[in-house]
């Protein structure tokens, strides 16, 4: 190595666990909010003002959350949830829930133009029936909670315990390919 290379050191430890402006997202609900509203309009769904609508949220909520539940059901619902962070969490189909920015801390230095193309982007796919989830119990080892879209970067997913993922499933369906909402 030359005199003048640079070793990559990555960011400090300590920007992992600070946030010094978190409200460089708090536009991301007003865009979320403006594209509920779109879709409302749109496409063939019911919309349901909820309060916590999901126990794997564990943050305080700003306002209460939006589901849209499309009519034809063979189309994912999504549910939109609005943290005092300030950011959002979106649940898509049955198991999938993502957070809108994903941590927010200095280290990972997220924007709010990646977090709101992020946001637009799942929903696109959702609304345009690209949206698969699936959960594999392998007969031994942990399960596998699946899900992507019809996108060639693919498949992400996680493992889960598989007794969590039993009750999941609850003897029901384990894999969905979700349809296209249907226009008004």
């Amino acid at each position: 190595m030359g005199e003048h290379s640079q070793r990559f050191e990555g960011p400090p430890p300590e920007a992992y666990s600070r946030v010094t402006n978190a409200e460089r997202f708090r536009a991301l609900h007003r865009i979320a909010l403006d594209r509920l509203a779109e879709l409302e309009s749109t496409f063939d769904v019911e919309r349901r003002d909820i309060g916590m609508p999901d126990p794997e949220i564990r943050v305080q909520l700003a306002r209460p959350s939006v589901r849209l539940a499309p009519r034809d059901p063979g189309a994912a619902p999504l549910v939109v949830s609005f943290t005092t962070f300030p950011g959002l969490y979106v649940r898509s189909g049955h198991w999938i829930l993502n957070a809108f920015p994903s941590c927010g801390c200095d280290a990972c230095d997220e924007t709010l133009e990646d977090q709101s193309r992020r946001f637009l982007e799942l929903i696109d796919n959702v609304v345009a029936g690209r949206f698969q989830e699936s959960i594999k119990i392998p007969v031994v080892g942990n399960a596998r909670l699946q899900w992507g879209f019809s996108l060639p970067h693919g498949d992400a997913w996680q493992r889960i315990d598989r007794k969590r993922a039993r009750e999941l499933v609850g003897g029901g369906q384990a894999s969905f390919a979700w349809r296209a909402w249907r226009n008004r």
